[in-house]
């Protein structure tokens, strides 16, 4: 394995000499112009560019036109030396169109990022963890509407007697802050799953359940591990492997927890000085993005900033987080949102001429019924904030004129998975250099653009 990257030190260099970066208005301001520029570069080149370094691109068949044009596109970034390591991976109508890996495995580590490289993916991680829950209650284990405590005895205690399932995957659950700050201040309890089930069972919501949307963006994992335990009577990961992996055929490309052996297909994270300073949560160009409206006290800079290269690690990559430890490749997610957008239907094997299962599926419910659930509209309009950035675990994902365009979920740095629920698509966009996400951004762009799609509004800047 790779040496984490001494981000602590970065971080410091950050700060060293004025404080801040809310202290520092006129570099502040120097920063948001580069950044700009930057973009404006970035968007010439890859519009424009002629590829030159198609060895960095993982030597694999072109699924598609699109996919031949994504990979001209993709070498340009790389001569900017915006991506370090990438994967993106997607169908189109129950086919694969788009499977291309290009990069290197880490900063220190030359080896090529090849189709089955396992990302730390981050909030990618929440849908998959609703999925199971989903699954749960298609099976009769669970309704969404559920007082938790029915579920789970003990977590009733201290006020929380009225908190629903719903109110949990849609991040009004008023437990936003809970076990915040254990990935900077005790990173052994962060490690174990079990005794953070414990301890969230145990303490008090800040806010009425089901009035006010603030992203679980740590507490959802463990919450919704606890519900998934305690309506399966299986641990957290059996159950993963019994309604996502296995039905997906996706072994060993999607892990909550990564097990012993895996250790060699790893991506290692980085980040630039430039852009961990952009996602702090109190920076301008932070507070633009679609998601900061809605989040806590408790996600802060020193947060997101000890939070990456804790990842590297090894403990931290083991440990089951359900809201932000996923390790994934893009084919992996993007197989899971292509059996979604379907309704649940499991698209054909992967780049194998095998004989499949006809209509495997991952639930028994009609589609229609499938998204709108995970949506919160129709018949579960009333268990989700009206007009809020959440459905039931999975981000709502809008054209620019409002319109429902479908469901997925960005992940800090940059990867993230969607599918477009109109026109069966689904991509998942998976990076190991992190950033505010611009180079995902544009990467969606380009193949909504290519095939015709409307982009959703979280990568439309």
């Amino acid at each position: 394995m790779t040496q984490t990257h001494d981000l602590f030190v970065l971080r410091q260099q950050l700060m060293v000499g004025g404080g801040s970066v809310e202290e520092e208005p006129e570099r502040e301001g120097e920063q948001i112009a580069q950044y700009h520029r930057r973009l404006r570069h970035w968007h010439c080149n890859m519009s424009n560019g002629k590829a030159s370094n198609t060895k960095w691109l993982y030597d694999s068949p072109i699924n598609s036109d699109v996919e031949a044009k994504l990979r001209q596109f993709l070498i340009q970034p790389n001569n900017a030396n915006r991506i370090l390591g990438i994967q993106v991976c997607a169908y189109k109508d129950g086919q694969v169109i788009i499977d291309t890996a290009a990069g290197v495995l880490g900063k220190d580590d030359p080896r090529p990022v090849q189709p089955d490289t396992l990302f730390p993916v981050f909030s990618v991680t929440k849908a998959v963890t609703a999925g199971m829950i989903h699954w749960l209650a298609d099976k009769g284990k669970l309704k969404l509407d559920e007082n938790v405590a029915n579920i789970w005895p003990e977590f009733g205690a201290n006020g929380k007697d009225k908190i629903k399932v719903n109110h949990i995957l849609n991040h009004t659950s008023g437990l936003h802050n809970a076990l915040a700050g254990i990935s900077e201040t005790d990173q052994k309890l962060y490690y174990d799953f079990n005794e953070c089930i414990k301890r969230i069972a145990m303490l008090a919501p800040e806010t009425e359940p089901g009035r006010v949307q603030l992203y679980h963006y740590m507490s959802f994992g463990w919450l919704c591990g606890g519900i998934i335990e305690h309506a399966s009577g299986k641990k957290f990961q059996d159950v993963l492997e019994e309604a996502i992996v296995r039905p997906l055929n996706v072994e060993g490309e999607l892990y909550i927890g990564i097990p012993p052996g895996v250790e060699s297909r790893l991506a290692t994270l980085t980040i630039d000085a430039e852009d961990l300073i952009l996602l702090d949560p109190e920076h301008d160009i932070y507070k633009s993005t679609s998601y900061a409206s809605t989040l806590p006290s408790s996600y802060t800079f020193n947060m997101v900033s000890n939070l990456i290269p804790l990842s590297n690690t090894l403990n931290a990559r083991q440990a089951i987080q359900p809201a932000a430890n996923g390790h994934f490749s893009a084919r992996a997610v993007a197989r899971y949102y292509a059996a979604l957008v379907d309704g649940g239907i499991v698209p054909p094997r992967h780049n194998t001429s095998e004989e499949v299962k006809v209509n495997t599926k991952l639930f028994t419910g009609s589609k229609e019924k499938i998204h709108d659930a995970l949506l919160g509209r129709g018949d579960y309009k009333d268990l989700v904030v009206p007009n809020g950035k959440f459905g039931l675990g999975v981000g709502r994902f809008n054209a620019k004129d409002g319109s429902i365009i479908g469901f997925g979920h960005p992940g800090l740095g940059g990867s993230s998975a969607y599918c477009d629920i109109n026109n069966r698509f689904a991509i998942g966009v998976s990076v190991n250099k992190l950033s505010i996400g611009v180079m995902t951004g544009q990467i969606i762009k380009f193949v909504c653009s290519e095939l015709g799609f409307p982009v959703p509004d979280l990568y439309d800047h």
